[in-house]
């Protein structure tokens, strides 16, 4: 680990107040003691090469599985199957067991891009150049089904209320009043049957992100539900009216784009068939495995706005990194949001010792510690499951 000027953890006292169960300490000029002089200012310089090295591999890499999945001749079967009995044998061939993981993977890429990249885009720090930003943000928020102008304005008020029960919208638009204001709320499922949902009930995810995208683009900004506001602050009519018009504009752009396509390609048998297997049924499926990286990034973390003690990291791999766009280093990202992704393994480096939650160095780990006996489940055991 690099040398630090101090040494002052994260886990240190410090003053704070008491505001329904959600603690607010003062920690940031502490926390900027840990990065010696000058370092956050080249840690935050922005890369157009960085932002298109990482974009273009990623996307070659998902044409490539695409062009693997296409040579396995799967589709083409499935859609000359006429019997049942020839689906059956389709399924229980030896070519399917190369497909299925080899299709969920295709998913699992294409949600990699709209989750990790669309997320870094969102943030302004894919690309140095804004119109680079701007286009690749229309670019990952259609291909990938996001809606990341709705996304921003959720997003920036999860980064300033990280897990208040009241005005982080991660909380308040899957979890019930009740569940959040248990003693034993730890931003974690209730049951291992309603964490297992979050992998199975895949298609529930995609009508959420449609419900997003229809409200935007009327011009109704809503929480994650797509249909309400939960947040207790700020209102929707105390929104910028600039960014709701912006919200509004890319979004009615977006469900454009959508229709163009559909009345295009999607009015014949062949044409749907095609952008179904391609491009919106792996995308559904990949809400699963995309889950499997994402859904611990808070769970049994301190209520505290503190990034140190809020948010996990979870060290990984080089390949999980490099498709996730270094978005596994969480913490270091709520530290400091302005940090471009590739700069943060650098940052890990100098706050990992002060990180509080960063126990699991495999996302393996981080599900174990959540469906294991005593687990965070078990913590959170008299909490009803109810995101769904």
């Amino acid at each position: 680990m690099p040398n630090t000027t101090t040494t002052t953890t994260a886990s240190a006292t410090v003053c704070a107040v008491e505001r329904n169960g959600f603690q607010q300490p003062f920690e940031k000029k502490k926390r900027d003691k840990i990065l010696p002089d000058g370092v956050l200012v080249k840690l935050m310089k922005k890369s157009d090469l960085q932002g298109f090295v990482r974009m273009s591999s990623n996307l070659l890499f998902m044409f490539m599985t695409a062009v693997a999945i296409h040579k396995l001749d799967i589709y083409p079967d499935f859609r000359d199957a006429r019997t049942i009995r020839e689906f059956l044998s389709i399924i229980l061939s030896q070519k399917m067991l190369a497909f299925v993981p080899i299709y969920i993977f295709y998913g699992f890429q294409m949600q990699c891009m709209g989750f990790a990249g669309g997320h870094e885009l969102l943030h302004g720090s894919a690309f140095r150049t804004r119109w680079l930003n701007t286009l690749a943000t229309f670019f990952v928020s259609t291909a990938f089904f996001e809606v990341l102008y709705h996304e921003r304005i959720n997003h920036k008020q999860h980064h300033k209320y990280t897990l208040d029960i009241d005005r982080d919208p991660e909380l308040t638009s899957y979890y019930s009043r009740k569940e959040l204001e248990s003693l034993k709320f730890k931003s974690a499922p209730g049951s291992r049957a309603g964490y297992l949902k979050e992998f199975v009930l895949v298609t529930r995810y995609f009508q959420l992100r449609m419900c997003r995208l229809i409200s935007s683009s009327i011009g109704i900004p809503t929480d994650y539900t797509g249909v309400g506001w939960s947040m207790k602050s700020p209102r929707p009519q105390d929104l910028d009216r600039f960014v709701v018009n912006e919200l509004q504009a890319w979004s009615a752009l977006q469900l454009a784009v959508y229709v163009v396509i559909l009345a295009t390609i999607g009015t014949t048998v062949e044409g749907a068939k095609n952008l179904l297997f391609w491009w919106i049924v792996p995308c559904i499926i990949g809400y699963g495995p995309i889950n499997y990286v994402r859904n611990s990034e808070h769970t049994d973390c301190d209520l505290t706005n503190d990034s140190m003690l809020n948010t996990r990291t979870v060290e990984s791999n080089r390949f999980v990194r490099w498709l996730l766009w270094e978005t596994n280093f969480h913490a270091e990202h709520h530290a400091y949001p302005a940090v471009p992704f590739y700069n943060l393994p650098v940052l890990h480096e100098y706050l990992n010792d002060h990180i509080k939650h960063n126990e699991c160095k495999t996302f393996t780990a981080q599900q174990w510690h959540m469906i294991r006996k005593g687990g965070w489940i078990d913590k959170q055991n008299s909490v009803a499951f109810s995101r769904f």
